[in-house]
Order: C-alpha cells, then sequence, then structure tokens
C-alpha cells in the first residue's frame, strides 16, 4: 500500500440532496478513519445564475408542487439559506467524530472548482450535480436532517498495483467503517489476466484483514461505471487517478447520472 501523507485533507461537495448527505457522510467517515481535515464546498452555479435571469424562470417545491417566479435576487437569498444548511451540517458530522473541519463558498461550476483544489486535497467525495442538464428549473428540496444514503456495497475500481493501491485502501475503510460489502471492479477481456488482477487485489486485502468479490468489467468509460453502480445497488464508487477522470470525456454526465457518492483519490 502506498503511505498516507501526514496531515490529509478530504474535500467534499455538498447541495442539498440525498446523494450529498450520502456523500458527507462517506467523507467523515474516511476523515475519522485517517484523522483527516473534512473540508466542505458549496457550489453557487453560475448556470442557474444566468437561468434566473429568463422571464419563464421558475421554482418548485418538492413537497406542494407549486412554483413561483425566480428572480436572480431570489437565486442568490436560495444560495445563501442552502450555504447555510451545507454549513450546520458540516460541522455537525465534523463535531460528532471531532473532525477538523473548514467550510467554502464558490461561483462556478462543480468540476471547474475539482479541478481547482485537486492538488491541494489528499481525497475528493463528490455527491452533487455537475449542472442543471436538460432541466429549465430549480427544486427547493426538502431540509436534510436524518438523511441516511442507502445502504450497499462499497465499489472499487481496480486496475492495477500500484494503480490501484490508494483507492483499494480508501474502499476497503468505507466498507469496514459501514458494515458493507467490498466489490472490486475490475477490466480485463482476457480470463487469465482478470483472474490474475483478482488474485493480486485480494491478497492485498487478505493482508489487511478483508475481502473483496470481484466482478468483471468490460470498459472503463463512465456508461459503464453508472451500470455496474446500479446493478450492484452500490453505496459509493471509489476511483483511483482523480486527474485522469477529472479531464476525462463524459465524466461530468457520468456524475449526474450515477445515482451514489464517487471518491476520488489520487
Amino acid at each position: 500500500m502506498n503511505e498516507l501523507p501526514a496531515r490529509v485533507r478530504i474535500w467534499v461537495a455538498l447541495d442539498e440532496s440525498p446523494r450529498s448527505a450520502a456523500a458527507l457522510i462517506a467523507a467523515a467517515a474516511l476523515a475519522a478513519e485517517l484523522d483527516a481535515e473534512l473540508a466542505g464546498l458549496f457550489v453557487e452555479d453560475i448556470d442557474l445564475q444566468r437561468l434566473s435571469g429568463f422571464p419563464f424562470a421558475r421554482e418548485f417545491s418538492v413537497l406542494t408542487g407549486a412554483g413561483a417566479p425566480l428572480s436572480p435576487d431570489d437565486m442568490e437569498r436560495v444560495w445563501r439559506r442552502e450555504a447555510a444548511a451545507m454549513q450546520r451540517l458540516l460541522a455537525e458530522a465534523a463535531g460528532r467524530s471531532q473532525l477538523r473541519w473548514s467550510f467554502r463558498v464558490a461561483r462556478g461550476r462543480v468540476t471547474t472548482e475539482v479541478n481547482t483544489l485537486a492538488q491541494a486535497f489528499d481525497l475528493i467525495v463528490l455527491g452533487k450535480r455537475t449542472g442543471i442538464g436538460v432541466m429549465a428549473l430549480v427544486q427547493t428540496t426538502a431540509r436534510l436532517a436524518g438523511v441516511r444514503p442507502q445502504a450497499g456495497p462499497v465499489l472499487v475500481l481496480f486496475e492495477d498495483l500500484p494503480t490501484s493501491s490508494h483507492s483499494l485502501e480508501t474502499g476497503a475503510m468505507l466498507a469496514r467503517s459501514n458494515g458493507a460489502e467490498l466489490v472490486l471492479l475490475i477490466k480485463d477481456g482476457d480470463e487469465n489476466a482478470y483472474r490474475a488482477a483478482c488474485a493480486a487485489a485480494q491478497t492485498v486485502l487478505k493482508a489487511r484483514g478483508t475481502a473483496g468479490r470481484c466482478v468483471r468489467l468490460n470498459a472503463i468509460e463512465g456508461d459503464n461505471l453508472v451500470l455496474a453502480a446500479r446493478r450492484e445497488h452500490a453505496g459509493c464508487l471509489v476511483l483511483a487517478g482523480r486527474e485522469r477522470f477529472l479531464s476525462q470525456a463524459g465524466f461530468e454526465r457520468m456524475l449526474d447520472a450515477i445515482e451514489c457518492p464517487v471518491v476520488l483519490a489520487r
């Protein structure tokens, strides 16, 4: 396994959604395991800001279904309310495990902010949408108090050693802290290569007193990862080589489509 840095920092992107709550819980669990700093980021989406300037923009409540006009000033108020709520949730999560924590608000796009901050953080946990997709409206969501992520296995994309050492360690920690199954996604077209990769990963895990089930993956493009996560009812997906994935075509689409938090390791 790779040596962990002396002081680990874990960054988590937050918004008012159940998937974001799951990401915060995963990030806090990792931070507690590693005695790390938990850093939260709330991104004010500039696309939503532009959208709110149009006369057809509406804000809809998921509780009542009622809609109301949405102006730029309304958008600013929504952001301030959501950022304050996210900061409180982060502080509560950090307080439960006595973690160091920080919180930052930025205006832009999620993936841009991730790329900007990637070099300063050891682990990145994503649980929010990267954009508005095709929806020309803003939804006001319920408070996250008491929300818990759906139970499911921790998936780790395993390619080879030492490339996937850090993600394998991260996945094992998450599975252990959540009492979840660890599933290794292995991309190999050749049966012998697949079996060799599975055996190598399981040998490393056995030395750490844990185990993992291997699943064959046809390709590591975003659509295949989304399908694998859905098929396994994943609670979390761990990927290594974050710079590669952040620059990969279609990665934003994958983040919007996947239904569980995504952890990006070095």
